[in-house]
């Protein structure tokens, strides 16, 4: 375990000096390279978090789980039963990064990176169109109604679309969906879904974000229409601060 994570450190380091010596100019924007990892150290984060829980709490025998005989396993039992009150399927979206224009997160299901999220940017004062949704829990529903969008949805995605999945009592907010596009002028306080994220110092964009935007409608669907609830988790920035 630990021999792998040297050579992968040493294989890290190495690349990045021969990169600074052919692209010195990219040190400067070392950054934007972080930024694109991102998923990647989350799946990191949550493999080795999972694998020093099993080393640290060795899992115990039925016997000593049922009749919670230490304070530890006690606590440990009411924790779980609080925070699983909740039946359904929930996804989380951690946002990370907010270039004044556009705010890139990751969304999360069943606690595992699934794809990127781009919104607008904060504003403490809403701006309409320009203006990510506050921080918080909504639950995800079909919106039923024959709009324009979503008529213009129908006849761009025949077969698959049916309905918009939006989210529920978003504080000053209205019409807030979970769909396809390429940068933050197709948002309006929307969440977009992609698999490809591309930052740059002028725009911030999406491809592929149709194919993906698909494989979770299509997956949330079927949990909606079994009458499975569905919600969003949706962090700001400083989550991170409990990664150190």
């Amino acid at each position: 375990m630990n021999r792998f994570l040297i050579l992968v450190l040493i294989a890290g380091a190495t690349f990045l000096l021969i990169l600074f010596a052919v692209r010195p100019d990219l040190i400067s924007n070392i950054w934007l390279w972080f930024v694109g990892l991102a998923g990647v150290i989350v799946k990191l984060f949550q493999w080795l978090t999972g694998y020093f829980k099993k080393l640290l709490n060795p899992p115990q025998d039925n016997k000593s789980v049922i009749a919670g005989t230490s304070v530890t396993e006690t606590k440990h039992q009411e924790t779980v039963t609080e925070n699983d009150t909740f039946e359904g399927v929930t996804l989380y979206l951690l946002r990370y990064y907010d270039d004044g224009k556009t705010t890139v997160g990751l969304l999360l299901v069943n606690h595992k990176f699934y794809c990127y999220t781009l919104e607008d940017t904060y504003h403490k004062q809403k701006i309409a169109g320009e203006t990510r949704i506050p921080a918080g829990t909504y639950a995800i529903r079909f919106r039923k109604e024959e709009t324009p969008f979503t008529k213009t949805m129908r006849q761009r995605y025949p077969g698959w679309f049916t309905w918009h999945l939006q989210l529920q009592e978003v504080p000053c907010f209205d019409s807030i969906y979970i769909h396809n596009g390429g940068d933050h002028t197709d948002t309006e306080g929307c969440i977009l879904v992609s698999d490809r994220l591309t930052i740059g110092e002028g725009n911030t964009t999406l491809t592929h974000s149709r194919e993906t935007f698909k494989r979770l409608y299509r997956w949330l669907s079927e949990k909606l229409y079994d009458n499975i609830p569905v919600r969003i988790v949706v962090k700001d920035e400083n989550w991170m601060n409990n990664l150190k």
